[in-house]
């Protein structure tokens, strides 16, 4: 079996994998890896590859020391696709995942991910397997940190599932702000590209992806584990 880790500027996540198929997934916070592993411990693992981009606790690597066959995803792994970025060495590994994942449900197509986790992350693989580049802006939860931290009296909010478009008082204002903001934004970004190319599949994915799962106007595909499959992908390309 293969085990797949995303170490997220949040969160870890790990997914298990039997021939491609996703049998297991499971996050955790950094205080909270000791009773995460042992979880993957109850499988075979006999391959894994870890995608990080934020300090990995001691404990998770001295648990993959145990594992034969390893990778960490970087710039100089062998990939499924090829990666035409000008500045590779600068590419985040949780990007490389996730192309690599719509590579594997949408290959031969134009696939734009649109990952809305600590940042808000759009990528663009085209009918050739060529990753092409995209976009990084705020996400959700630093936009409402940032009206809060460089204001004098706007609250600190947390997400909500809907919001008016006119708010009727300050913390409605901030919601509609925020989330119809950003709404836009994605849907903008969608049909420029969609004007560019022909038969764009949109993936939405990332940790905050539910909160614009059913406001966004193109059709949309939910992978809520593309990170992990990706890691799967390239783990097997690599094997």
């Amino acid at each position: 079996m293969n085990l797949t880790i995303d170490n997220g500027n949040t969160a870890l996540k790990a997914g298990v994998f039997d021939q491609g198929t996703l049998v297991f997934s499971d996050s955790c916070l950094p205080d909270e890896v000791h009773a995460w592993l042992e979880k993957l411990k109850k499988y075979p693992i006999t391959s894994a590859i870890l995608s990080s981009v934020a300090p990995v606790p001691e404990l998770v690597t001295d648990y993959l020391s145990t594992i034969s066959f390893k990778i960490v995803l970087s710039d100089s792994t062998l990939l499924p696709f090829t990666n035409a970025y000008q500045t590779p060495k600068t590419l985040g590994t949780d990007r490389l995942a996730n192309i690599a994942g719509a590579n594997e449900l949408f290959a031969k197509k134009n696939v734009l991910v649109i990952d809305v986790g600590t940042c808000l992350k759009m990528d663009w693989i085209d009918t050739n397997s060529v990753y092409r580049g995209g976009s990084i802006a705020p996400g959700l939860k630093m936009r409402y940190r940032s009206l809060n931290e460089f204001t004098d009296r706007l609250p600190l909010l947390e997400p909500i599932e809907h919001t008016e478009l006119t708010g009727i008082n300050t913390e409605g204002s901030i919601h509609s702000g925020v989330l119809n903001g950003m709404t836009g934004e994605i849907n903008a970004s969608i049909e420029s590209y969609q004007h560019q190319l022909n038969d764009l599949q949109c993936i939405l994915t990332g940790g905050d992806s539910r909160f614009f799962l059913n406001t966004l106007k193109t059709r949309i595909f939910a992978a809520p584990a593309l990170t992990l499959l990706g890691l799967d992908s390239i783990l097997r390309f690599n094997q």
